[in-house]
């Protein structure tokens, strides 16, 4: 119970990438299995991958579960018949009535048929109760901000694509900011871009589990998003002439979309490349 609430603690409260106990080992074990199962697919095979992050997101929410209630019935176990008492009968001692009972004490199941029957198996019950309810809570509201953290990513593509004229040409991407070199308008748009990554690199940070749920589109993929960003910088500073466009060039902006970008390929490779 202890390792389990740990590694809710670390991953949803604590949501730092690289310090939960068995989440990102969970992560990488199943995508290394949808990439295995996916190979044969071929050209659908992207559509596969596709499920990889739900699949993550439902493998995690379960296996805590059952790592606290499993943490309870091995409690439990040992004194059914005497600490825990079942209402009506005979009480069963094997261990899965002792795992359904603490499923139902942690609220999983519902209504149990064990009671408690000392003061320190009462409150054994509250605690898991209380266990059961926050977690249920935490869990609800991770889900909610991994998708918000997803869906800013996926605007920060969308926008990118688009500014490009829907070719992800970073070439396409300045001429449009510049039209016949006029960057005034554009600069705009390029600072909102900026700071669209830097909050997108930060929501990686928070939840390194966006990183395995991936779209049909290329443009939606981070790695796509910091090439782009990566090729525009490299063309601003090296295409454009100091004397006309100096301020561009030299300004806190295009500096942001370098360093969000790296920082952001840098949390790609320690997270889902594994420093590989």
């Amino acid at each position: 119970m202890v390792v389990a609430l740990l590694d809710i603690f670390l991953t949803v409260l604590y949501a730092r990438a690289g310090v939960a106990v068995f989440s990102p080992l969970v992560s990488r074990a199943i995508w290394h299995v949808f990439r295995l199962v996916s190979r044969p697919f071929r050209r659908n095979r992207g559509f596969v991958l596709s499920f990889c992050g739900p699949v993550i997101l439902v493998a995690l929410i379960f296996v805590w579960a059952a790592g606290l209630a499993l943490g309870s019935a091995l409690i439990m176990h040992p004194h059914l018949g005497s600490g825990i008492r079942a209402s009506q009968g005979s009480t069963p001692r094997d261990f899965m009535s002792a795992l359904y009972a603490a499923s139902s004490s942690l609220s999983f199941v519902g209504a149990s048929d064990f009671k408690p029957q000392s003061g320190a198996f009462q409150a054994l019950y509250m605690f898991n109760s209380l266990v059961g309810m926050s977690v249920i809570s935490l869990v609800l509201t991770y889900i909610m901000q991994i998708y918000n953290a997803l869906k800013s990513r996926n605007s920060l593509g969308l926008a990118i694509q688009t500014l490009s004229d829907n070719t992800g040409d970073a070439a396409e991407l300045i001429a449009g900011l510049g039209p016949h070199g006029q960057f005034d308008s554009g600069f705009s748009n390029l600072s909102s871009l900026a700071s669209n990554t830097s909050e997108v690199k930060e929501s990686h940070h928070f939840y390194p589990l966006l990183f395995y749920f991936r779209f049909a589109e290329p443009y939606y993929a981070v790695s796509h998003t910091a090439t782009v960003l990566f090729d525009s910088v490299s063309l601003l500073k090296s295409a454009l002439s100091d004397e006309d466009y100096g301020w561009l060039k030299e300004s806190a902006t295009v500096a942001q979309c370098w360093q969000a970008a790296m920082l952001l390929v840098g949390m790609l490779d320690e997270v889902f490349l594994n420093g590989h």
